[in-house]
């Protein structure tokens, strides 16, 4: 596992960027699309107040 430190803005910018990395996939890449989904809930957890 790694760990990174990323600013609120710089996480935001993740987010969006792996969300239209996401729309660029079609039916064919199951895998990939839900390694994506997998990142994206993880960028959604550390952006949750605690």
């Amino acid at each position: 596992m790694n760990t990174i430190q990323l600013t609120d803005t710089e996480l935001e910018l993740a987010r969006h960027a792996l969300r239209a990395y996401l729309g660029s996939f079609g039916h064919d890449e199951a895998d990939t699309l839900h390694a994506i989904k997998q990142v994206i809930a993880k960028l959604d957890e550390a952006s949750s107040p605690a």
